[in-house]
C-alpha cells in the first residue's frame, strides 16, 4: 500500500546495514558459566554514516549503540550483540530505538580478538594445602584415640592429655575440610575473562531492519520537497566517504 511503501524509506527505516564504530570503553568479556546470559555492556559511537544497500547512505554519525558482550575462552574473542541505537538530531529531536546486530573485528571476522585472562590466582592451589592440613589433624585425632572391640562393638576412648589432643584435631580437620570444600567451589565458580581494550575500531553490523521514528536522513529533516531521482540519490549517498 501507499502508507507501506512511504513508511519504508531510509528516512523512516535502517535496513539491514554496516557502520564504522570505536569502542568508548574496554571489556573484561566474562567466558563460562552464565556468560552468555548475563553479558557485560558496552558503549560504542558510530564514526561515519551507516552504508545501506544499494550504494546508499544514513546519516548516523556520532550516535552511541549500547552492546552486550561475552567471551569465549576456546577463540580468545569477545563477542558483541547490539542492543540499544540513540541519537540527537541537529535541532535537539532524540531518537532511542532497539537494534538487533553483532559486532566485527578488525580482521572482518565477528568478535573481537582479546587477551585471555585467568582470574583463579592462588585459589586452586589453597584446596589441596588446606586438605593436606586437614588430613594431618584428622591423624592426630585418630593417633590420640584407643580402640576396644567387645561384643558390643568397638568404643574409642581418649583421657587426659591424649583427649586434648583428639579434639584439638578433630577440630582442626574439620575445619580445614570446609575452608578446604570452600576453595573448590570458589574455584569451580571463576572462569577467565577476555580483555578488550577501549578505542578499538570496530563495524556494527545490523542483521534486522527497524523502524525509524525520528528520521535522520538529511533530506527529511531539510525540507519537504521531492526533488528528481538523480538529486535524491545524489543527497543521501554522496558524502565522499563511500
Amino acid at each position: 500500500t501507499a502508507a507501506t511503501s512511504e513508511a519504508r524509506t531510509i528516512s523512516t527505516f535502517l535496513p539491514v546495514s554496516f557502520t564504522r564504530g570505536t569502542l568508548l570503553g574496554g571489556l573484561d568479556a566474562p567466558t563460562g558459566g552464565q556468560a552468555q546470559s548475563n553479558p557485560h555492556p558496552v558503549l560504542i559511537r558510530l564514526s561515519d554514516n551507516s552504508v545501506l544497500p544499494n550504494r546508499f547512505r544514513g546519516e548516523y554519525r556520532d550516535c552511541f549503540v549500547i552492546a552486550a558482550g561475552y567471551g569465549d575462552i576456546s577463540s580468545e574473542r569477545a563477542y558483541l550483540r547490539t542492543e540499544n541505537l540513540s541519537c540527537v538530531r541537529a535541532d535537539g529531536a532524540a531518537l532511542e530505538v532497539r537494534i538487533q546486530g553483532s559486532v566485527y573485528g578488525e580482521d572482518g571476522k565477528v568478535g573481537m580478538r582479546g587477551r585471555p585472562v585467568p582470574k583463579q590466582g592462588q585459589r586452586p592451589a589453597n584446596a589441596p594445602l588446606a586438605g593436606v592440613v586437614s588430613g594431618i589433624g584428622q591423624g592426630l585425632a585418630i593417633s590420640a584415640t584407643s580402640y576396644s572391640t567387645s561384643a558390643l562393638g568397638t568404643v574409642a576412648t581418649a583421657s587426659g592429655t591424649d583427649a586434648f589432643v583428639a579434639g584439638l584435631g578433630t577440630g582442626v580437620g574439620k575445619s580445614l575440610d570446609r575452608l578446604a570444600q570452600y576453595y573448590i567451589k570458589l574455584a569451580e565458580n571463576t572462569f577467565p575473562v577476555i580483555e578488550v581494550d577501549a578505542g578499538r575500531e570496530i563495524d556494527v553490523v545490523i542483521t534486522k531492519g527497524v523502524r525509524i521514528d525520528v528520521p535522520m536522513a538529511a533530506a527529511a529533516v531539510r525540507t519537504g520537497r521531492a526533488g528528481a531521482p538523480a538529486d535524491r540519490y545524489q543527497e543521501v549517498s554522496d558524502d565522499g566517504n563511500y
